[in-house]
């Protein structure tokens, strides 16, 4: 025998704060069994998002998408070395990559967004050789990067987005700064290491596009890993020589302005990896970074520019192998950053004092994005659970949205989110909304919407509701369910906090279902 619960006039309501925002799936790309299509490399030019995605026929290859499963579309190209494309780069309303077609080796591609348009852009080194062009890199209007050619290896070139203006211009070894994946930017001018072929030129060379110039002999710039950024009109780097072994140095782009900031671990001497600070951010007028001396190992330090003015933050875990700051952002007027030694996240206004535990966190975590008031954080080799954070301990938690109970996942190849239309967009799984890793949004703001049975009879007719449309299964917050006639729940229906069930005056609800208040 079923058993019913009979529901009449009265207004049941879960209260509780709002949530900021939904999850949807793009597009199902792999529609292979249990296949996931990682969607990676998200780029955004002429109004499109590119992408590179994987899916059961085509394999790696190239996506683009306005946001709908409709515009979702397969660019291609249609043949070619599986797995190689790579490097995507948005320059002049086009996307710029690397790939192999099989008969030119890895060479430069470019799309328009469009199948016909996705093609061989530039064969570099003729032949099945291929240039292996990378780190492309965009300043002074122009695409810069590093490609090999008939001469020998890592050669700089420049393009102005056409064939007969995408040319050598410095035809001798160049590298990137070490752990980068692009050039290092100072007003219209990319930096790198370099020589000028004989050896008795190595250093730090810039390039605006017309050639390539000495600024300072003997030092190697960019090494351990560290990042770049641009304070007060100068870039600040890591560099090594054999006076001071790895350290920070900035320059104006001169000679004489290109100098060591400060000496952070003197017994280094040369010794290459020695005061290594990485992972700069600029941050109230300053540059903060991780630093060690001869005493502490990596800590949060700050620089103003000179000696004086560059010191230690605060001894997080005091001894040699320090805290290991390894991520920061700035959020919401703070300093945010993730310890490697302790798996935790902290927070500093640029103070000692200031600096203060936030909370645990899953290993190995990054933060991907900040969006709708939150941090974004995600990890590459723990459980994959993608958390959000307002940088509070009790707000920062594995990310919860309105349309599901559901926890989401992200994992692919870089774990980058990008906001695409005031949407943040990224490889993602939920149960029951992707059934693998494909192409996920966030959306944020979603309307206050109201559904009203309006006829007699079950929940799960279209035809009782107003418009025919039926409420969720899971009734977001801000969400309103009003019963105008005799209804039968012969379905399972959630009722999420902030969401709410009027049933009318005169009115009925049987429940033969299920009501989950949630």
């Amino acid at each position: 025998m079923n058993r019913s619960i009979i529901i009449t006039g009265i207004m049941l309501m879960i209260l509780g704060a709002a949530l900021a925002q939904d999850i949807e799936r793009v597009k199902e790309i792999n529609t292979g069994p249990n296949g996931s299509a990682y969607p990676h490399d998200l780029v955004i030019a002429n109004n499109k998002l590119f992408f590179i995605a994987t899916d059961n026929v085509n394999y790696t290859k190239l996506w683009v998408t306005e946001g709908t499963d409709a515009t979702t579309l397969f660019l291609g190209p249609a043949t070619g070395v599986i797995g190689s494309i790579s490097n995507l780069v948005s320059f002049k309303d086009k996307v710029y990559f690397s790939y192999d077609n099989g008969s030119t080796g890895l060479e430069l591609w470019v799309s328009d967004g469009t199948v016909a348009g996705t093609v061989l852009f530039k064969d570099l080194y003729l032949g099945s050789t291929g240039s292996y062009p990378h780190f492309f890199t965009v300043a002074n209007n122009k695409l810069f990067f590093m490609a090999d050619a008939v001469d020998g290896p890592r050669r700089l070139y420049v393009s102005d987005g056409t064939v007969a203006g995408t040319v050598i211009i410095k035809n001798s070894a160049i590298d990137i700064f070490n752990g980068l994946n692009a050039f290092a930017i100072l007003n219209n001018d990319i930096y790198f290491r370099g020589d000028d072929g004989t050896g008795s030129g190595s250093g730090l060379w810039k390039s605006n596009g017309s050639g390539a110039v000495l600024v300072k002999k003997d030092i190697v710039p960019g090494t351990t890993g560290c990042n770049t950024v641009v304070l007060n009109n100068r870039l600040y780097f890591t560099s090594f020589d054999f006076t001071y072994g790895s350290e920070l140095w900035s320059t104006d782009g001169t000679g004489p302005g290109t100098n060591i900031v400060k000496n952070l671990a003197p017994d280094g001497g040369g010794v290459y990896g020695s005061g290594a600070p990485p992972n700069l951010i600029v941050y109230n007028s300053k540059i903060y970074f991780v630093g060690k001396d001869d005493i502490n190992g990596p800590e949060l330090w700050v620089t103003d520019g000179t000696g004086t003015g560059t010191k230690m933050v605060k001894d997080i875990y005091p001894g040699v192998n320090g805290s290991q700051p390894y991520k920061m952002i700035v959020y919401n007027g703070l300093l945010y950053m993730i310890c490697s030694l302790t798996q935790e996240l902290w927070k500093s206004d640029g103070t000692d004092i200031g600096t203060t535990f936030v909370k645990a966190i899953a290993p190995y975590s990054k933060f991907s994005a900040v969006w709708n008031g939150k941090m974004y954080i995600t990890n590459d080799s723990y459980d994959n659970i993608v958390w959000e954070s307002d940088g509070t301990a009790t707000g920062t938690k594995p990310l919860v949205v309105q349309n599901t109970i559901n926890t989401i996942y992200s994992l692919g190849p870089d774990l980058t989110f990008t906001e695409y239309n005031a949407e943040l967009y990224f490889s993602g799984y939920c149960y029951i909304i992707s059934l693998a890793y494909e192409l996920c949004k966030l959306k944020s703001g979603t309307a206050v919407k109201a559904f009203s049975f309006t006829g007699n009879g079950n929940w799960s007719n279209p035809a009782n509701w107003s418009g025919g449309v039926l409420p969720p299964a899971n009734l977001p917050a801000g969400y309103s369910i009003t019963i105008n006639g005799n209804c039968i729940l012969d379905i399972t229906q959630r009722l999420l906090t902030g969401s709410s069930l009027t049933v009318a005056a005169g009115k009925s609800l049987v429940i033969l279902g299920s009501l989950n208040i949630l």
